[in-house]
């Protein structure tokens, strides 16, 4: 078994059909498909009855474990040499992305993952393309963390990697993608990118990540969580001054403020980390006055 693509599912039928149809028009066909379901009903099973293809396993979660756990449920039943989240709100842009994938892991022996450009696609059809520019992944080939300061890549939907007990984190659910990327990536040659678009990605209300914009504290806690995981204080002052902008720009400026919101943190503000925080502030206000 070359591929094993992962779905974590979780209600909407009309969004899981996408992603399958999109999976089983694929020319690329030495692959399982690996449904774990969140769902609170049994809906989506009774949906998956339809498809007749032997390659599709549905995995009901006995309690739903939500995200990233139920992404690694997947991952956890998998059988194959690599393996390709595609998240159920997401789907394959061509029949040869999948067979393109596989093609960059091949021919990269060294590169434990492989990105590829999207395309996010809304309820009204309106589209946005992400291409990670080359400025950015040149400084990633050199050192890991730079993805700490803004993920260019995307979503975990938009990588395939090799089988080798890679998990999620599950303390995470804002940057659980940029945690990932940070313990698979470990040196120049251990990922590719292509710039071809590949994956299509579903963007609606009912995204985790759309779900976190609105939580201060949960986007602020994960961000000093990665901070302190990977030992960032000891590195390039960017890291902190990247910290330091999430908080300037929803208006926490010291460390009592923090705390307001985070009682048991136990990080301090320092030094010049006020006026930085107030930098960020001012350049976010800045910013909203200008046209759009």
């Amino acid at each position: 078994m070359k591929v094993s693509i992962c779905i974590p599912a979780y209600k909407h039928i009309d969004f899981l059909k996408r992603c399958l149809d999109s999976i089983v028009e694929q020319e690329f066909s030495d692959y399982e498909v690996i449904i774990t379901d969140d769902s609170p009903d049994n809906s989506l099973q009774k949906f998956i009855e339809i498809y007749s293809d032997k390659r599709i396993q549905y995995y009901k979660n006995e309690k739903a474990l939500g995200s990233p756990k139920n992404w690694n449920e997947g991952i956890k039943r998998a059988k194959g040499e690599y393996i390709k989240i595609l998240h159920h709100d997401d789907w394959f842009s061509s029949p040869q992305s999948l067979g393109k994938f596989v093609k960059l892991l091949e021919e990269n022996p060294n590169a434990n993952i492989a990105f590829s450009a999207s395309c996010d696609i809304n309820a009204n059809n309106e589209k946005k393309i992400h291409i990670a520019d080359e400025t950015f992944l040149s400084s990633l080939r050199e050192e890991r963390e730079t993805i700490y300061t803004g993920n260019q890549l995307g979503a975990p939907s938009v990588s395939i990697f090799r089988n080798e007990n890679y998990t999620f984190d599950p303390n995470l659910i804002w940057l659980v993608d940029i945690d990932f990327y940070m313990q698979i990536i470990t040196g120049e040659e251990s990922f590719v990118f292509t710039p071809e678009i590949l994956v299509n990605i579903g963007v609606s209300e009912f995204q985790i990540t759309r779900q976190c914009l609105t939580e201060t504290k949960i986007r602020i806690s994960e961000k000093i969580y990665l901070y302190k995981k990977y030992n960032l204080n000891n590195k390039s002052d960017k890291y902190r001054k990247s910290l330091l902008r999430y908080m300037g720009r929803e208006g926490i400026f010291n460390t009592s403020a923090l705390k307001s919101i985070l009682p048991g943190t136990d990080f301090v503000f320092t030094g010049s980390d006020s006026l930085w925080a107030h930098i960020y502030c001012i350049k976010k206000k800045i910013r909203n006055l200008l046209p759009k």
